[in-house]
């Protein structure tokens, strides 16, 4: 498959329902990924518009987070164009790299526990390792400590990986006490000056996590911890639908809603809340990610399609203009402390940014493969 593929793939259904939209979404992700894989079998960094859409530097962790996907897409019977052995193969190969990162060692282990799972003992082992030479959990993101609990969720599962399930306990404990403030949202890290400010990132991964561990082990604060998360986001959750970025939590508020990132609208918000509504049992946290699709087809503040047909991409977040947006960022951050709302711009201070990095597409497909139907809000 190729661009025009790709192309042709958004331009087949006129008006889609939201079935039709994540459907579509799916035959985009499998038919413009081939054409984002480097020679040497990882996939790229990015693709701006501004340089004609072409593959731009290399990405371990958004390989793997791409073979999660594609791998979710085979288990549902969606064709896919990749021979997952030889990309399993690649990964594991490049994880003994300085590149490789803790939370990468995560995603490894959840995309093993999908396969053969003949390495997850061993990816286990190599993850306590890399956590030992650093600096333990303290410094890491909320993000990458949610990937860790995810994959060793999903590895302890499967088979007893030794150091594994320690290691699945100090993550846990990380998560539901030193970065836990009690607003139900969590920090970015356990220590420092970023804690403050954690990411939609952070939150949506990490109530993802504990709601497969709720599950997992009938685990009733890990149930709780991510209700409260849940809870949280979709209180924030904005008009048109868009998911803020920035967060206090502390107060449990937003600090700054911009970057709104369209993988947050269309994947990463039904991956996390559809986890809380299979744990909780309750469907209204599903269905309000499900009300953030129309955001990345022109129900933002631009009335911009976010989807760009023409060129095959789907543009990367709708932003504060580049020349002001860190000075707003840092007065929003400042809010935090005297108590204010944080500042928002009209149309006339935000621009696209017109780039697509590839685990947007890999996250379409773990968002949606196999649950197509739970788009349908329509008849609920």
């Amino acid at each position: 498959m190729n661009e025009d593929d790709s192309t042709q793939a958004l331009e087949d259904e006129a008006t889609p329902s939201s079935v039709g939209r994540v459907r579509e979404l799916e035959r985009f992700a499998l038919a413009r990924l081939p054409s984002m894989q480097l020679a040497d079998g990882l996939f790229c960094q990015q693709v701006q518009v501004e340089n004609g859409c072409r593959p731009e530097g290399s990405s371990l962790r958004y390989t793997l987070i791409i073979l999660i996907g594609l791998l979710r897409a085979e288990e549902h019977g969606i064709a896919q164009p990749f021979h997952l052995g030889g990309l399993r193969a690649t990964v594991l190969s490049r994880l003994n790299s300085e590149e490789a990162a803790p939370g990468d060692f995560g995603l490894a282990l959840w995309a093993e526990s999908r396969m053969e799972g003949s390495a997850l003992e061993e990816l286990a082992g190599a993850l306590a390792a890399r956590l030992e030479r650093g600096r333990g959990l303290s410094p890491l993101m909320t993000m990458e400590l949610a990937w860790m609990l995810m994959g060793l969720v999903e590895a302890t599962a499967r088979s007893g990986i030794g150091r594994g399930e320690e290691l699945l306990e100090e993550i846990r404990t990380s998560l539901l006490d030193d970065r836990n403030p009690g607003s139900g949202l969590l920090t970015h890290t356990s220590r420092g000056p970023r804690r403050r400010f954690p990411h939609f990132a952070d939150q949506i991964y990490a109530a993802l996590a504990l709601s497969q561990l709720a599950r997992a082990r009938e685990d009733a604060e890990a149930l709780s911890a991510c209700r409260a998360i849940a809870d949280r986001l979709v209180e924030a959750q904005m008009i048109d639908g868009a998911w803020p970025w920035i967060y206090d939590p502390v107060r449990g508020t937003v600090v700054e809603p911009y970057e709104l990132y369209s993988v947050h609208q269309d994947s990463m918000a039904m991956i996390g809340l559809h986890g809380v509504s299979q744990a909780t049992g309750d469907p209204r946290y599903h269905l309000a990610a499900v009300s953030g699709l129309e955001w990345n087809y022109g129900n933002n503040v631009l009335g911009v399609e976010m989807v760009d047909r023409e060129r095959g991409l789907i543009n990367r977040s709708i932003r504060r203009k580049q020349r002001l947006h860190r000075v707003q960022q840092a007065r929003n951050a400042a809010s935090v402390y005297a108590k204010a709302r944080p500042k928002l711009p009209g149309p006339e201070g935000l621009e696209v940014n017109r780039t697509m990095r590839p685990y947007h597409l890999g996250w379409i497909l773990e968002a949606w493969a196999g649950r197509e139907e739970l788009a349908d809000i329509e008849h609920r």
